[in-house]
């Protein structure tokens, strides 16, 4: 079989034997060489599935586009509807001075946080320190936690994830845990020119003031 054929018969392998989605189901595409983002993928509603092609709709825009069946059959299919319990992420940073018993009481204020609203979280799954950054004085944690709903339902989703955000934000100012970034070296250099310019005398006296401030001499 040529390369023509090959892909249709893929597209009808992909429809009626692997049948990776269903119509109303939310799907992303991506390479499958290449890892997916942690902090979701984009999805695109499934509208209409024939024998050769798949109609969906991008769930952010509602752009309608059409794909071969046998162009999907390489590519990387996550069905949303068939993610339960979506897993999400929460970045913080904190100077690298804080000492480990204050970071056990944040962590215990964010443990709190999830057994108090069973309703979104099924549970923590963990706080870790994920990077270590001594030249910028920080270190990186994460937040690691489980939703009840699925990626099918996004919108709950994020709307937790914020929430979570915005505690561990604001756990984090009261007890002074912000990081903030060090102070950047500025670097003044004078170039002094060989040759007198038509400057008037007020502009070269301005300069002189300038050049004696940093140790310059006339």
């Amino acid at each position: 079989f040529g390369p023509a054929s090959s892909k249709y018969f893929e597209g009808i392998l992909l429809i009626f034997i692997r049948r990776p989605y269903d119509i109303g189901d939310k799907i992303a595409l991506s390479d499958p060489e290449q890892d997916t983002s942690a902090s979701g993928s984009s999805t695109w509603f499934v509208e209409k599935v024939t024998l050769f092609t798949t109609t969906v709709r991008f769930a952010t825009t509602n752009e309608v586009a059409t794909y071969s069946n046998g162009s999907l059959a390489r590519l990387r299919i996550i069905n949303a509807k068939r993610s339960p319990k979506a897993i999400v992420y929460v970045y913080m940073k904190f100077g690298s001075g804080v000492s480990y018993q204050m970071i056990k009481v944040y962590q215990t204020a964010i443990e709190n946080f999830v057994k108090s609203r069973p309703r979104e979280w099924a549970q923590l799954n963990g706080f870790r320190a994920t990077r270590v950054e001594m030249e910028l004085n920080y270190i990186e944690y994460v937040i690691v936690a489980t939703h009840r709903e699925m990626w099918q339902n996004v919108g709950p989703i994020l709307q937790s994830q914020a929430d979570l955000a915005s505690f561990s934000l604001e756990v984090s100012k009261k007890l002074n845990l912000r990081y903030q970034n060090p102070p950047k070296p500025i670097l003044l250099s004078l170039t002094k020119e060989k040759k007198a310019t038509t400057q008037p005398d007020g502009g070269n006296a301005e300069l002189q003031q300038v050049a004696n401030m940093f140790g310059g001499s006339g």
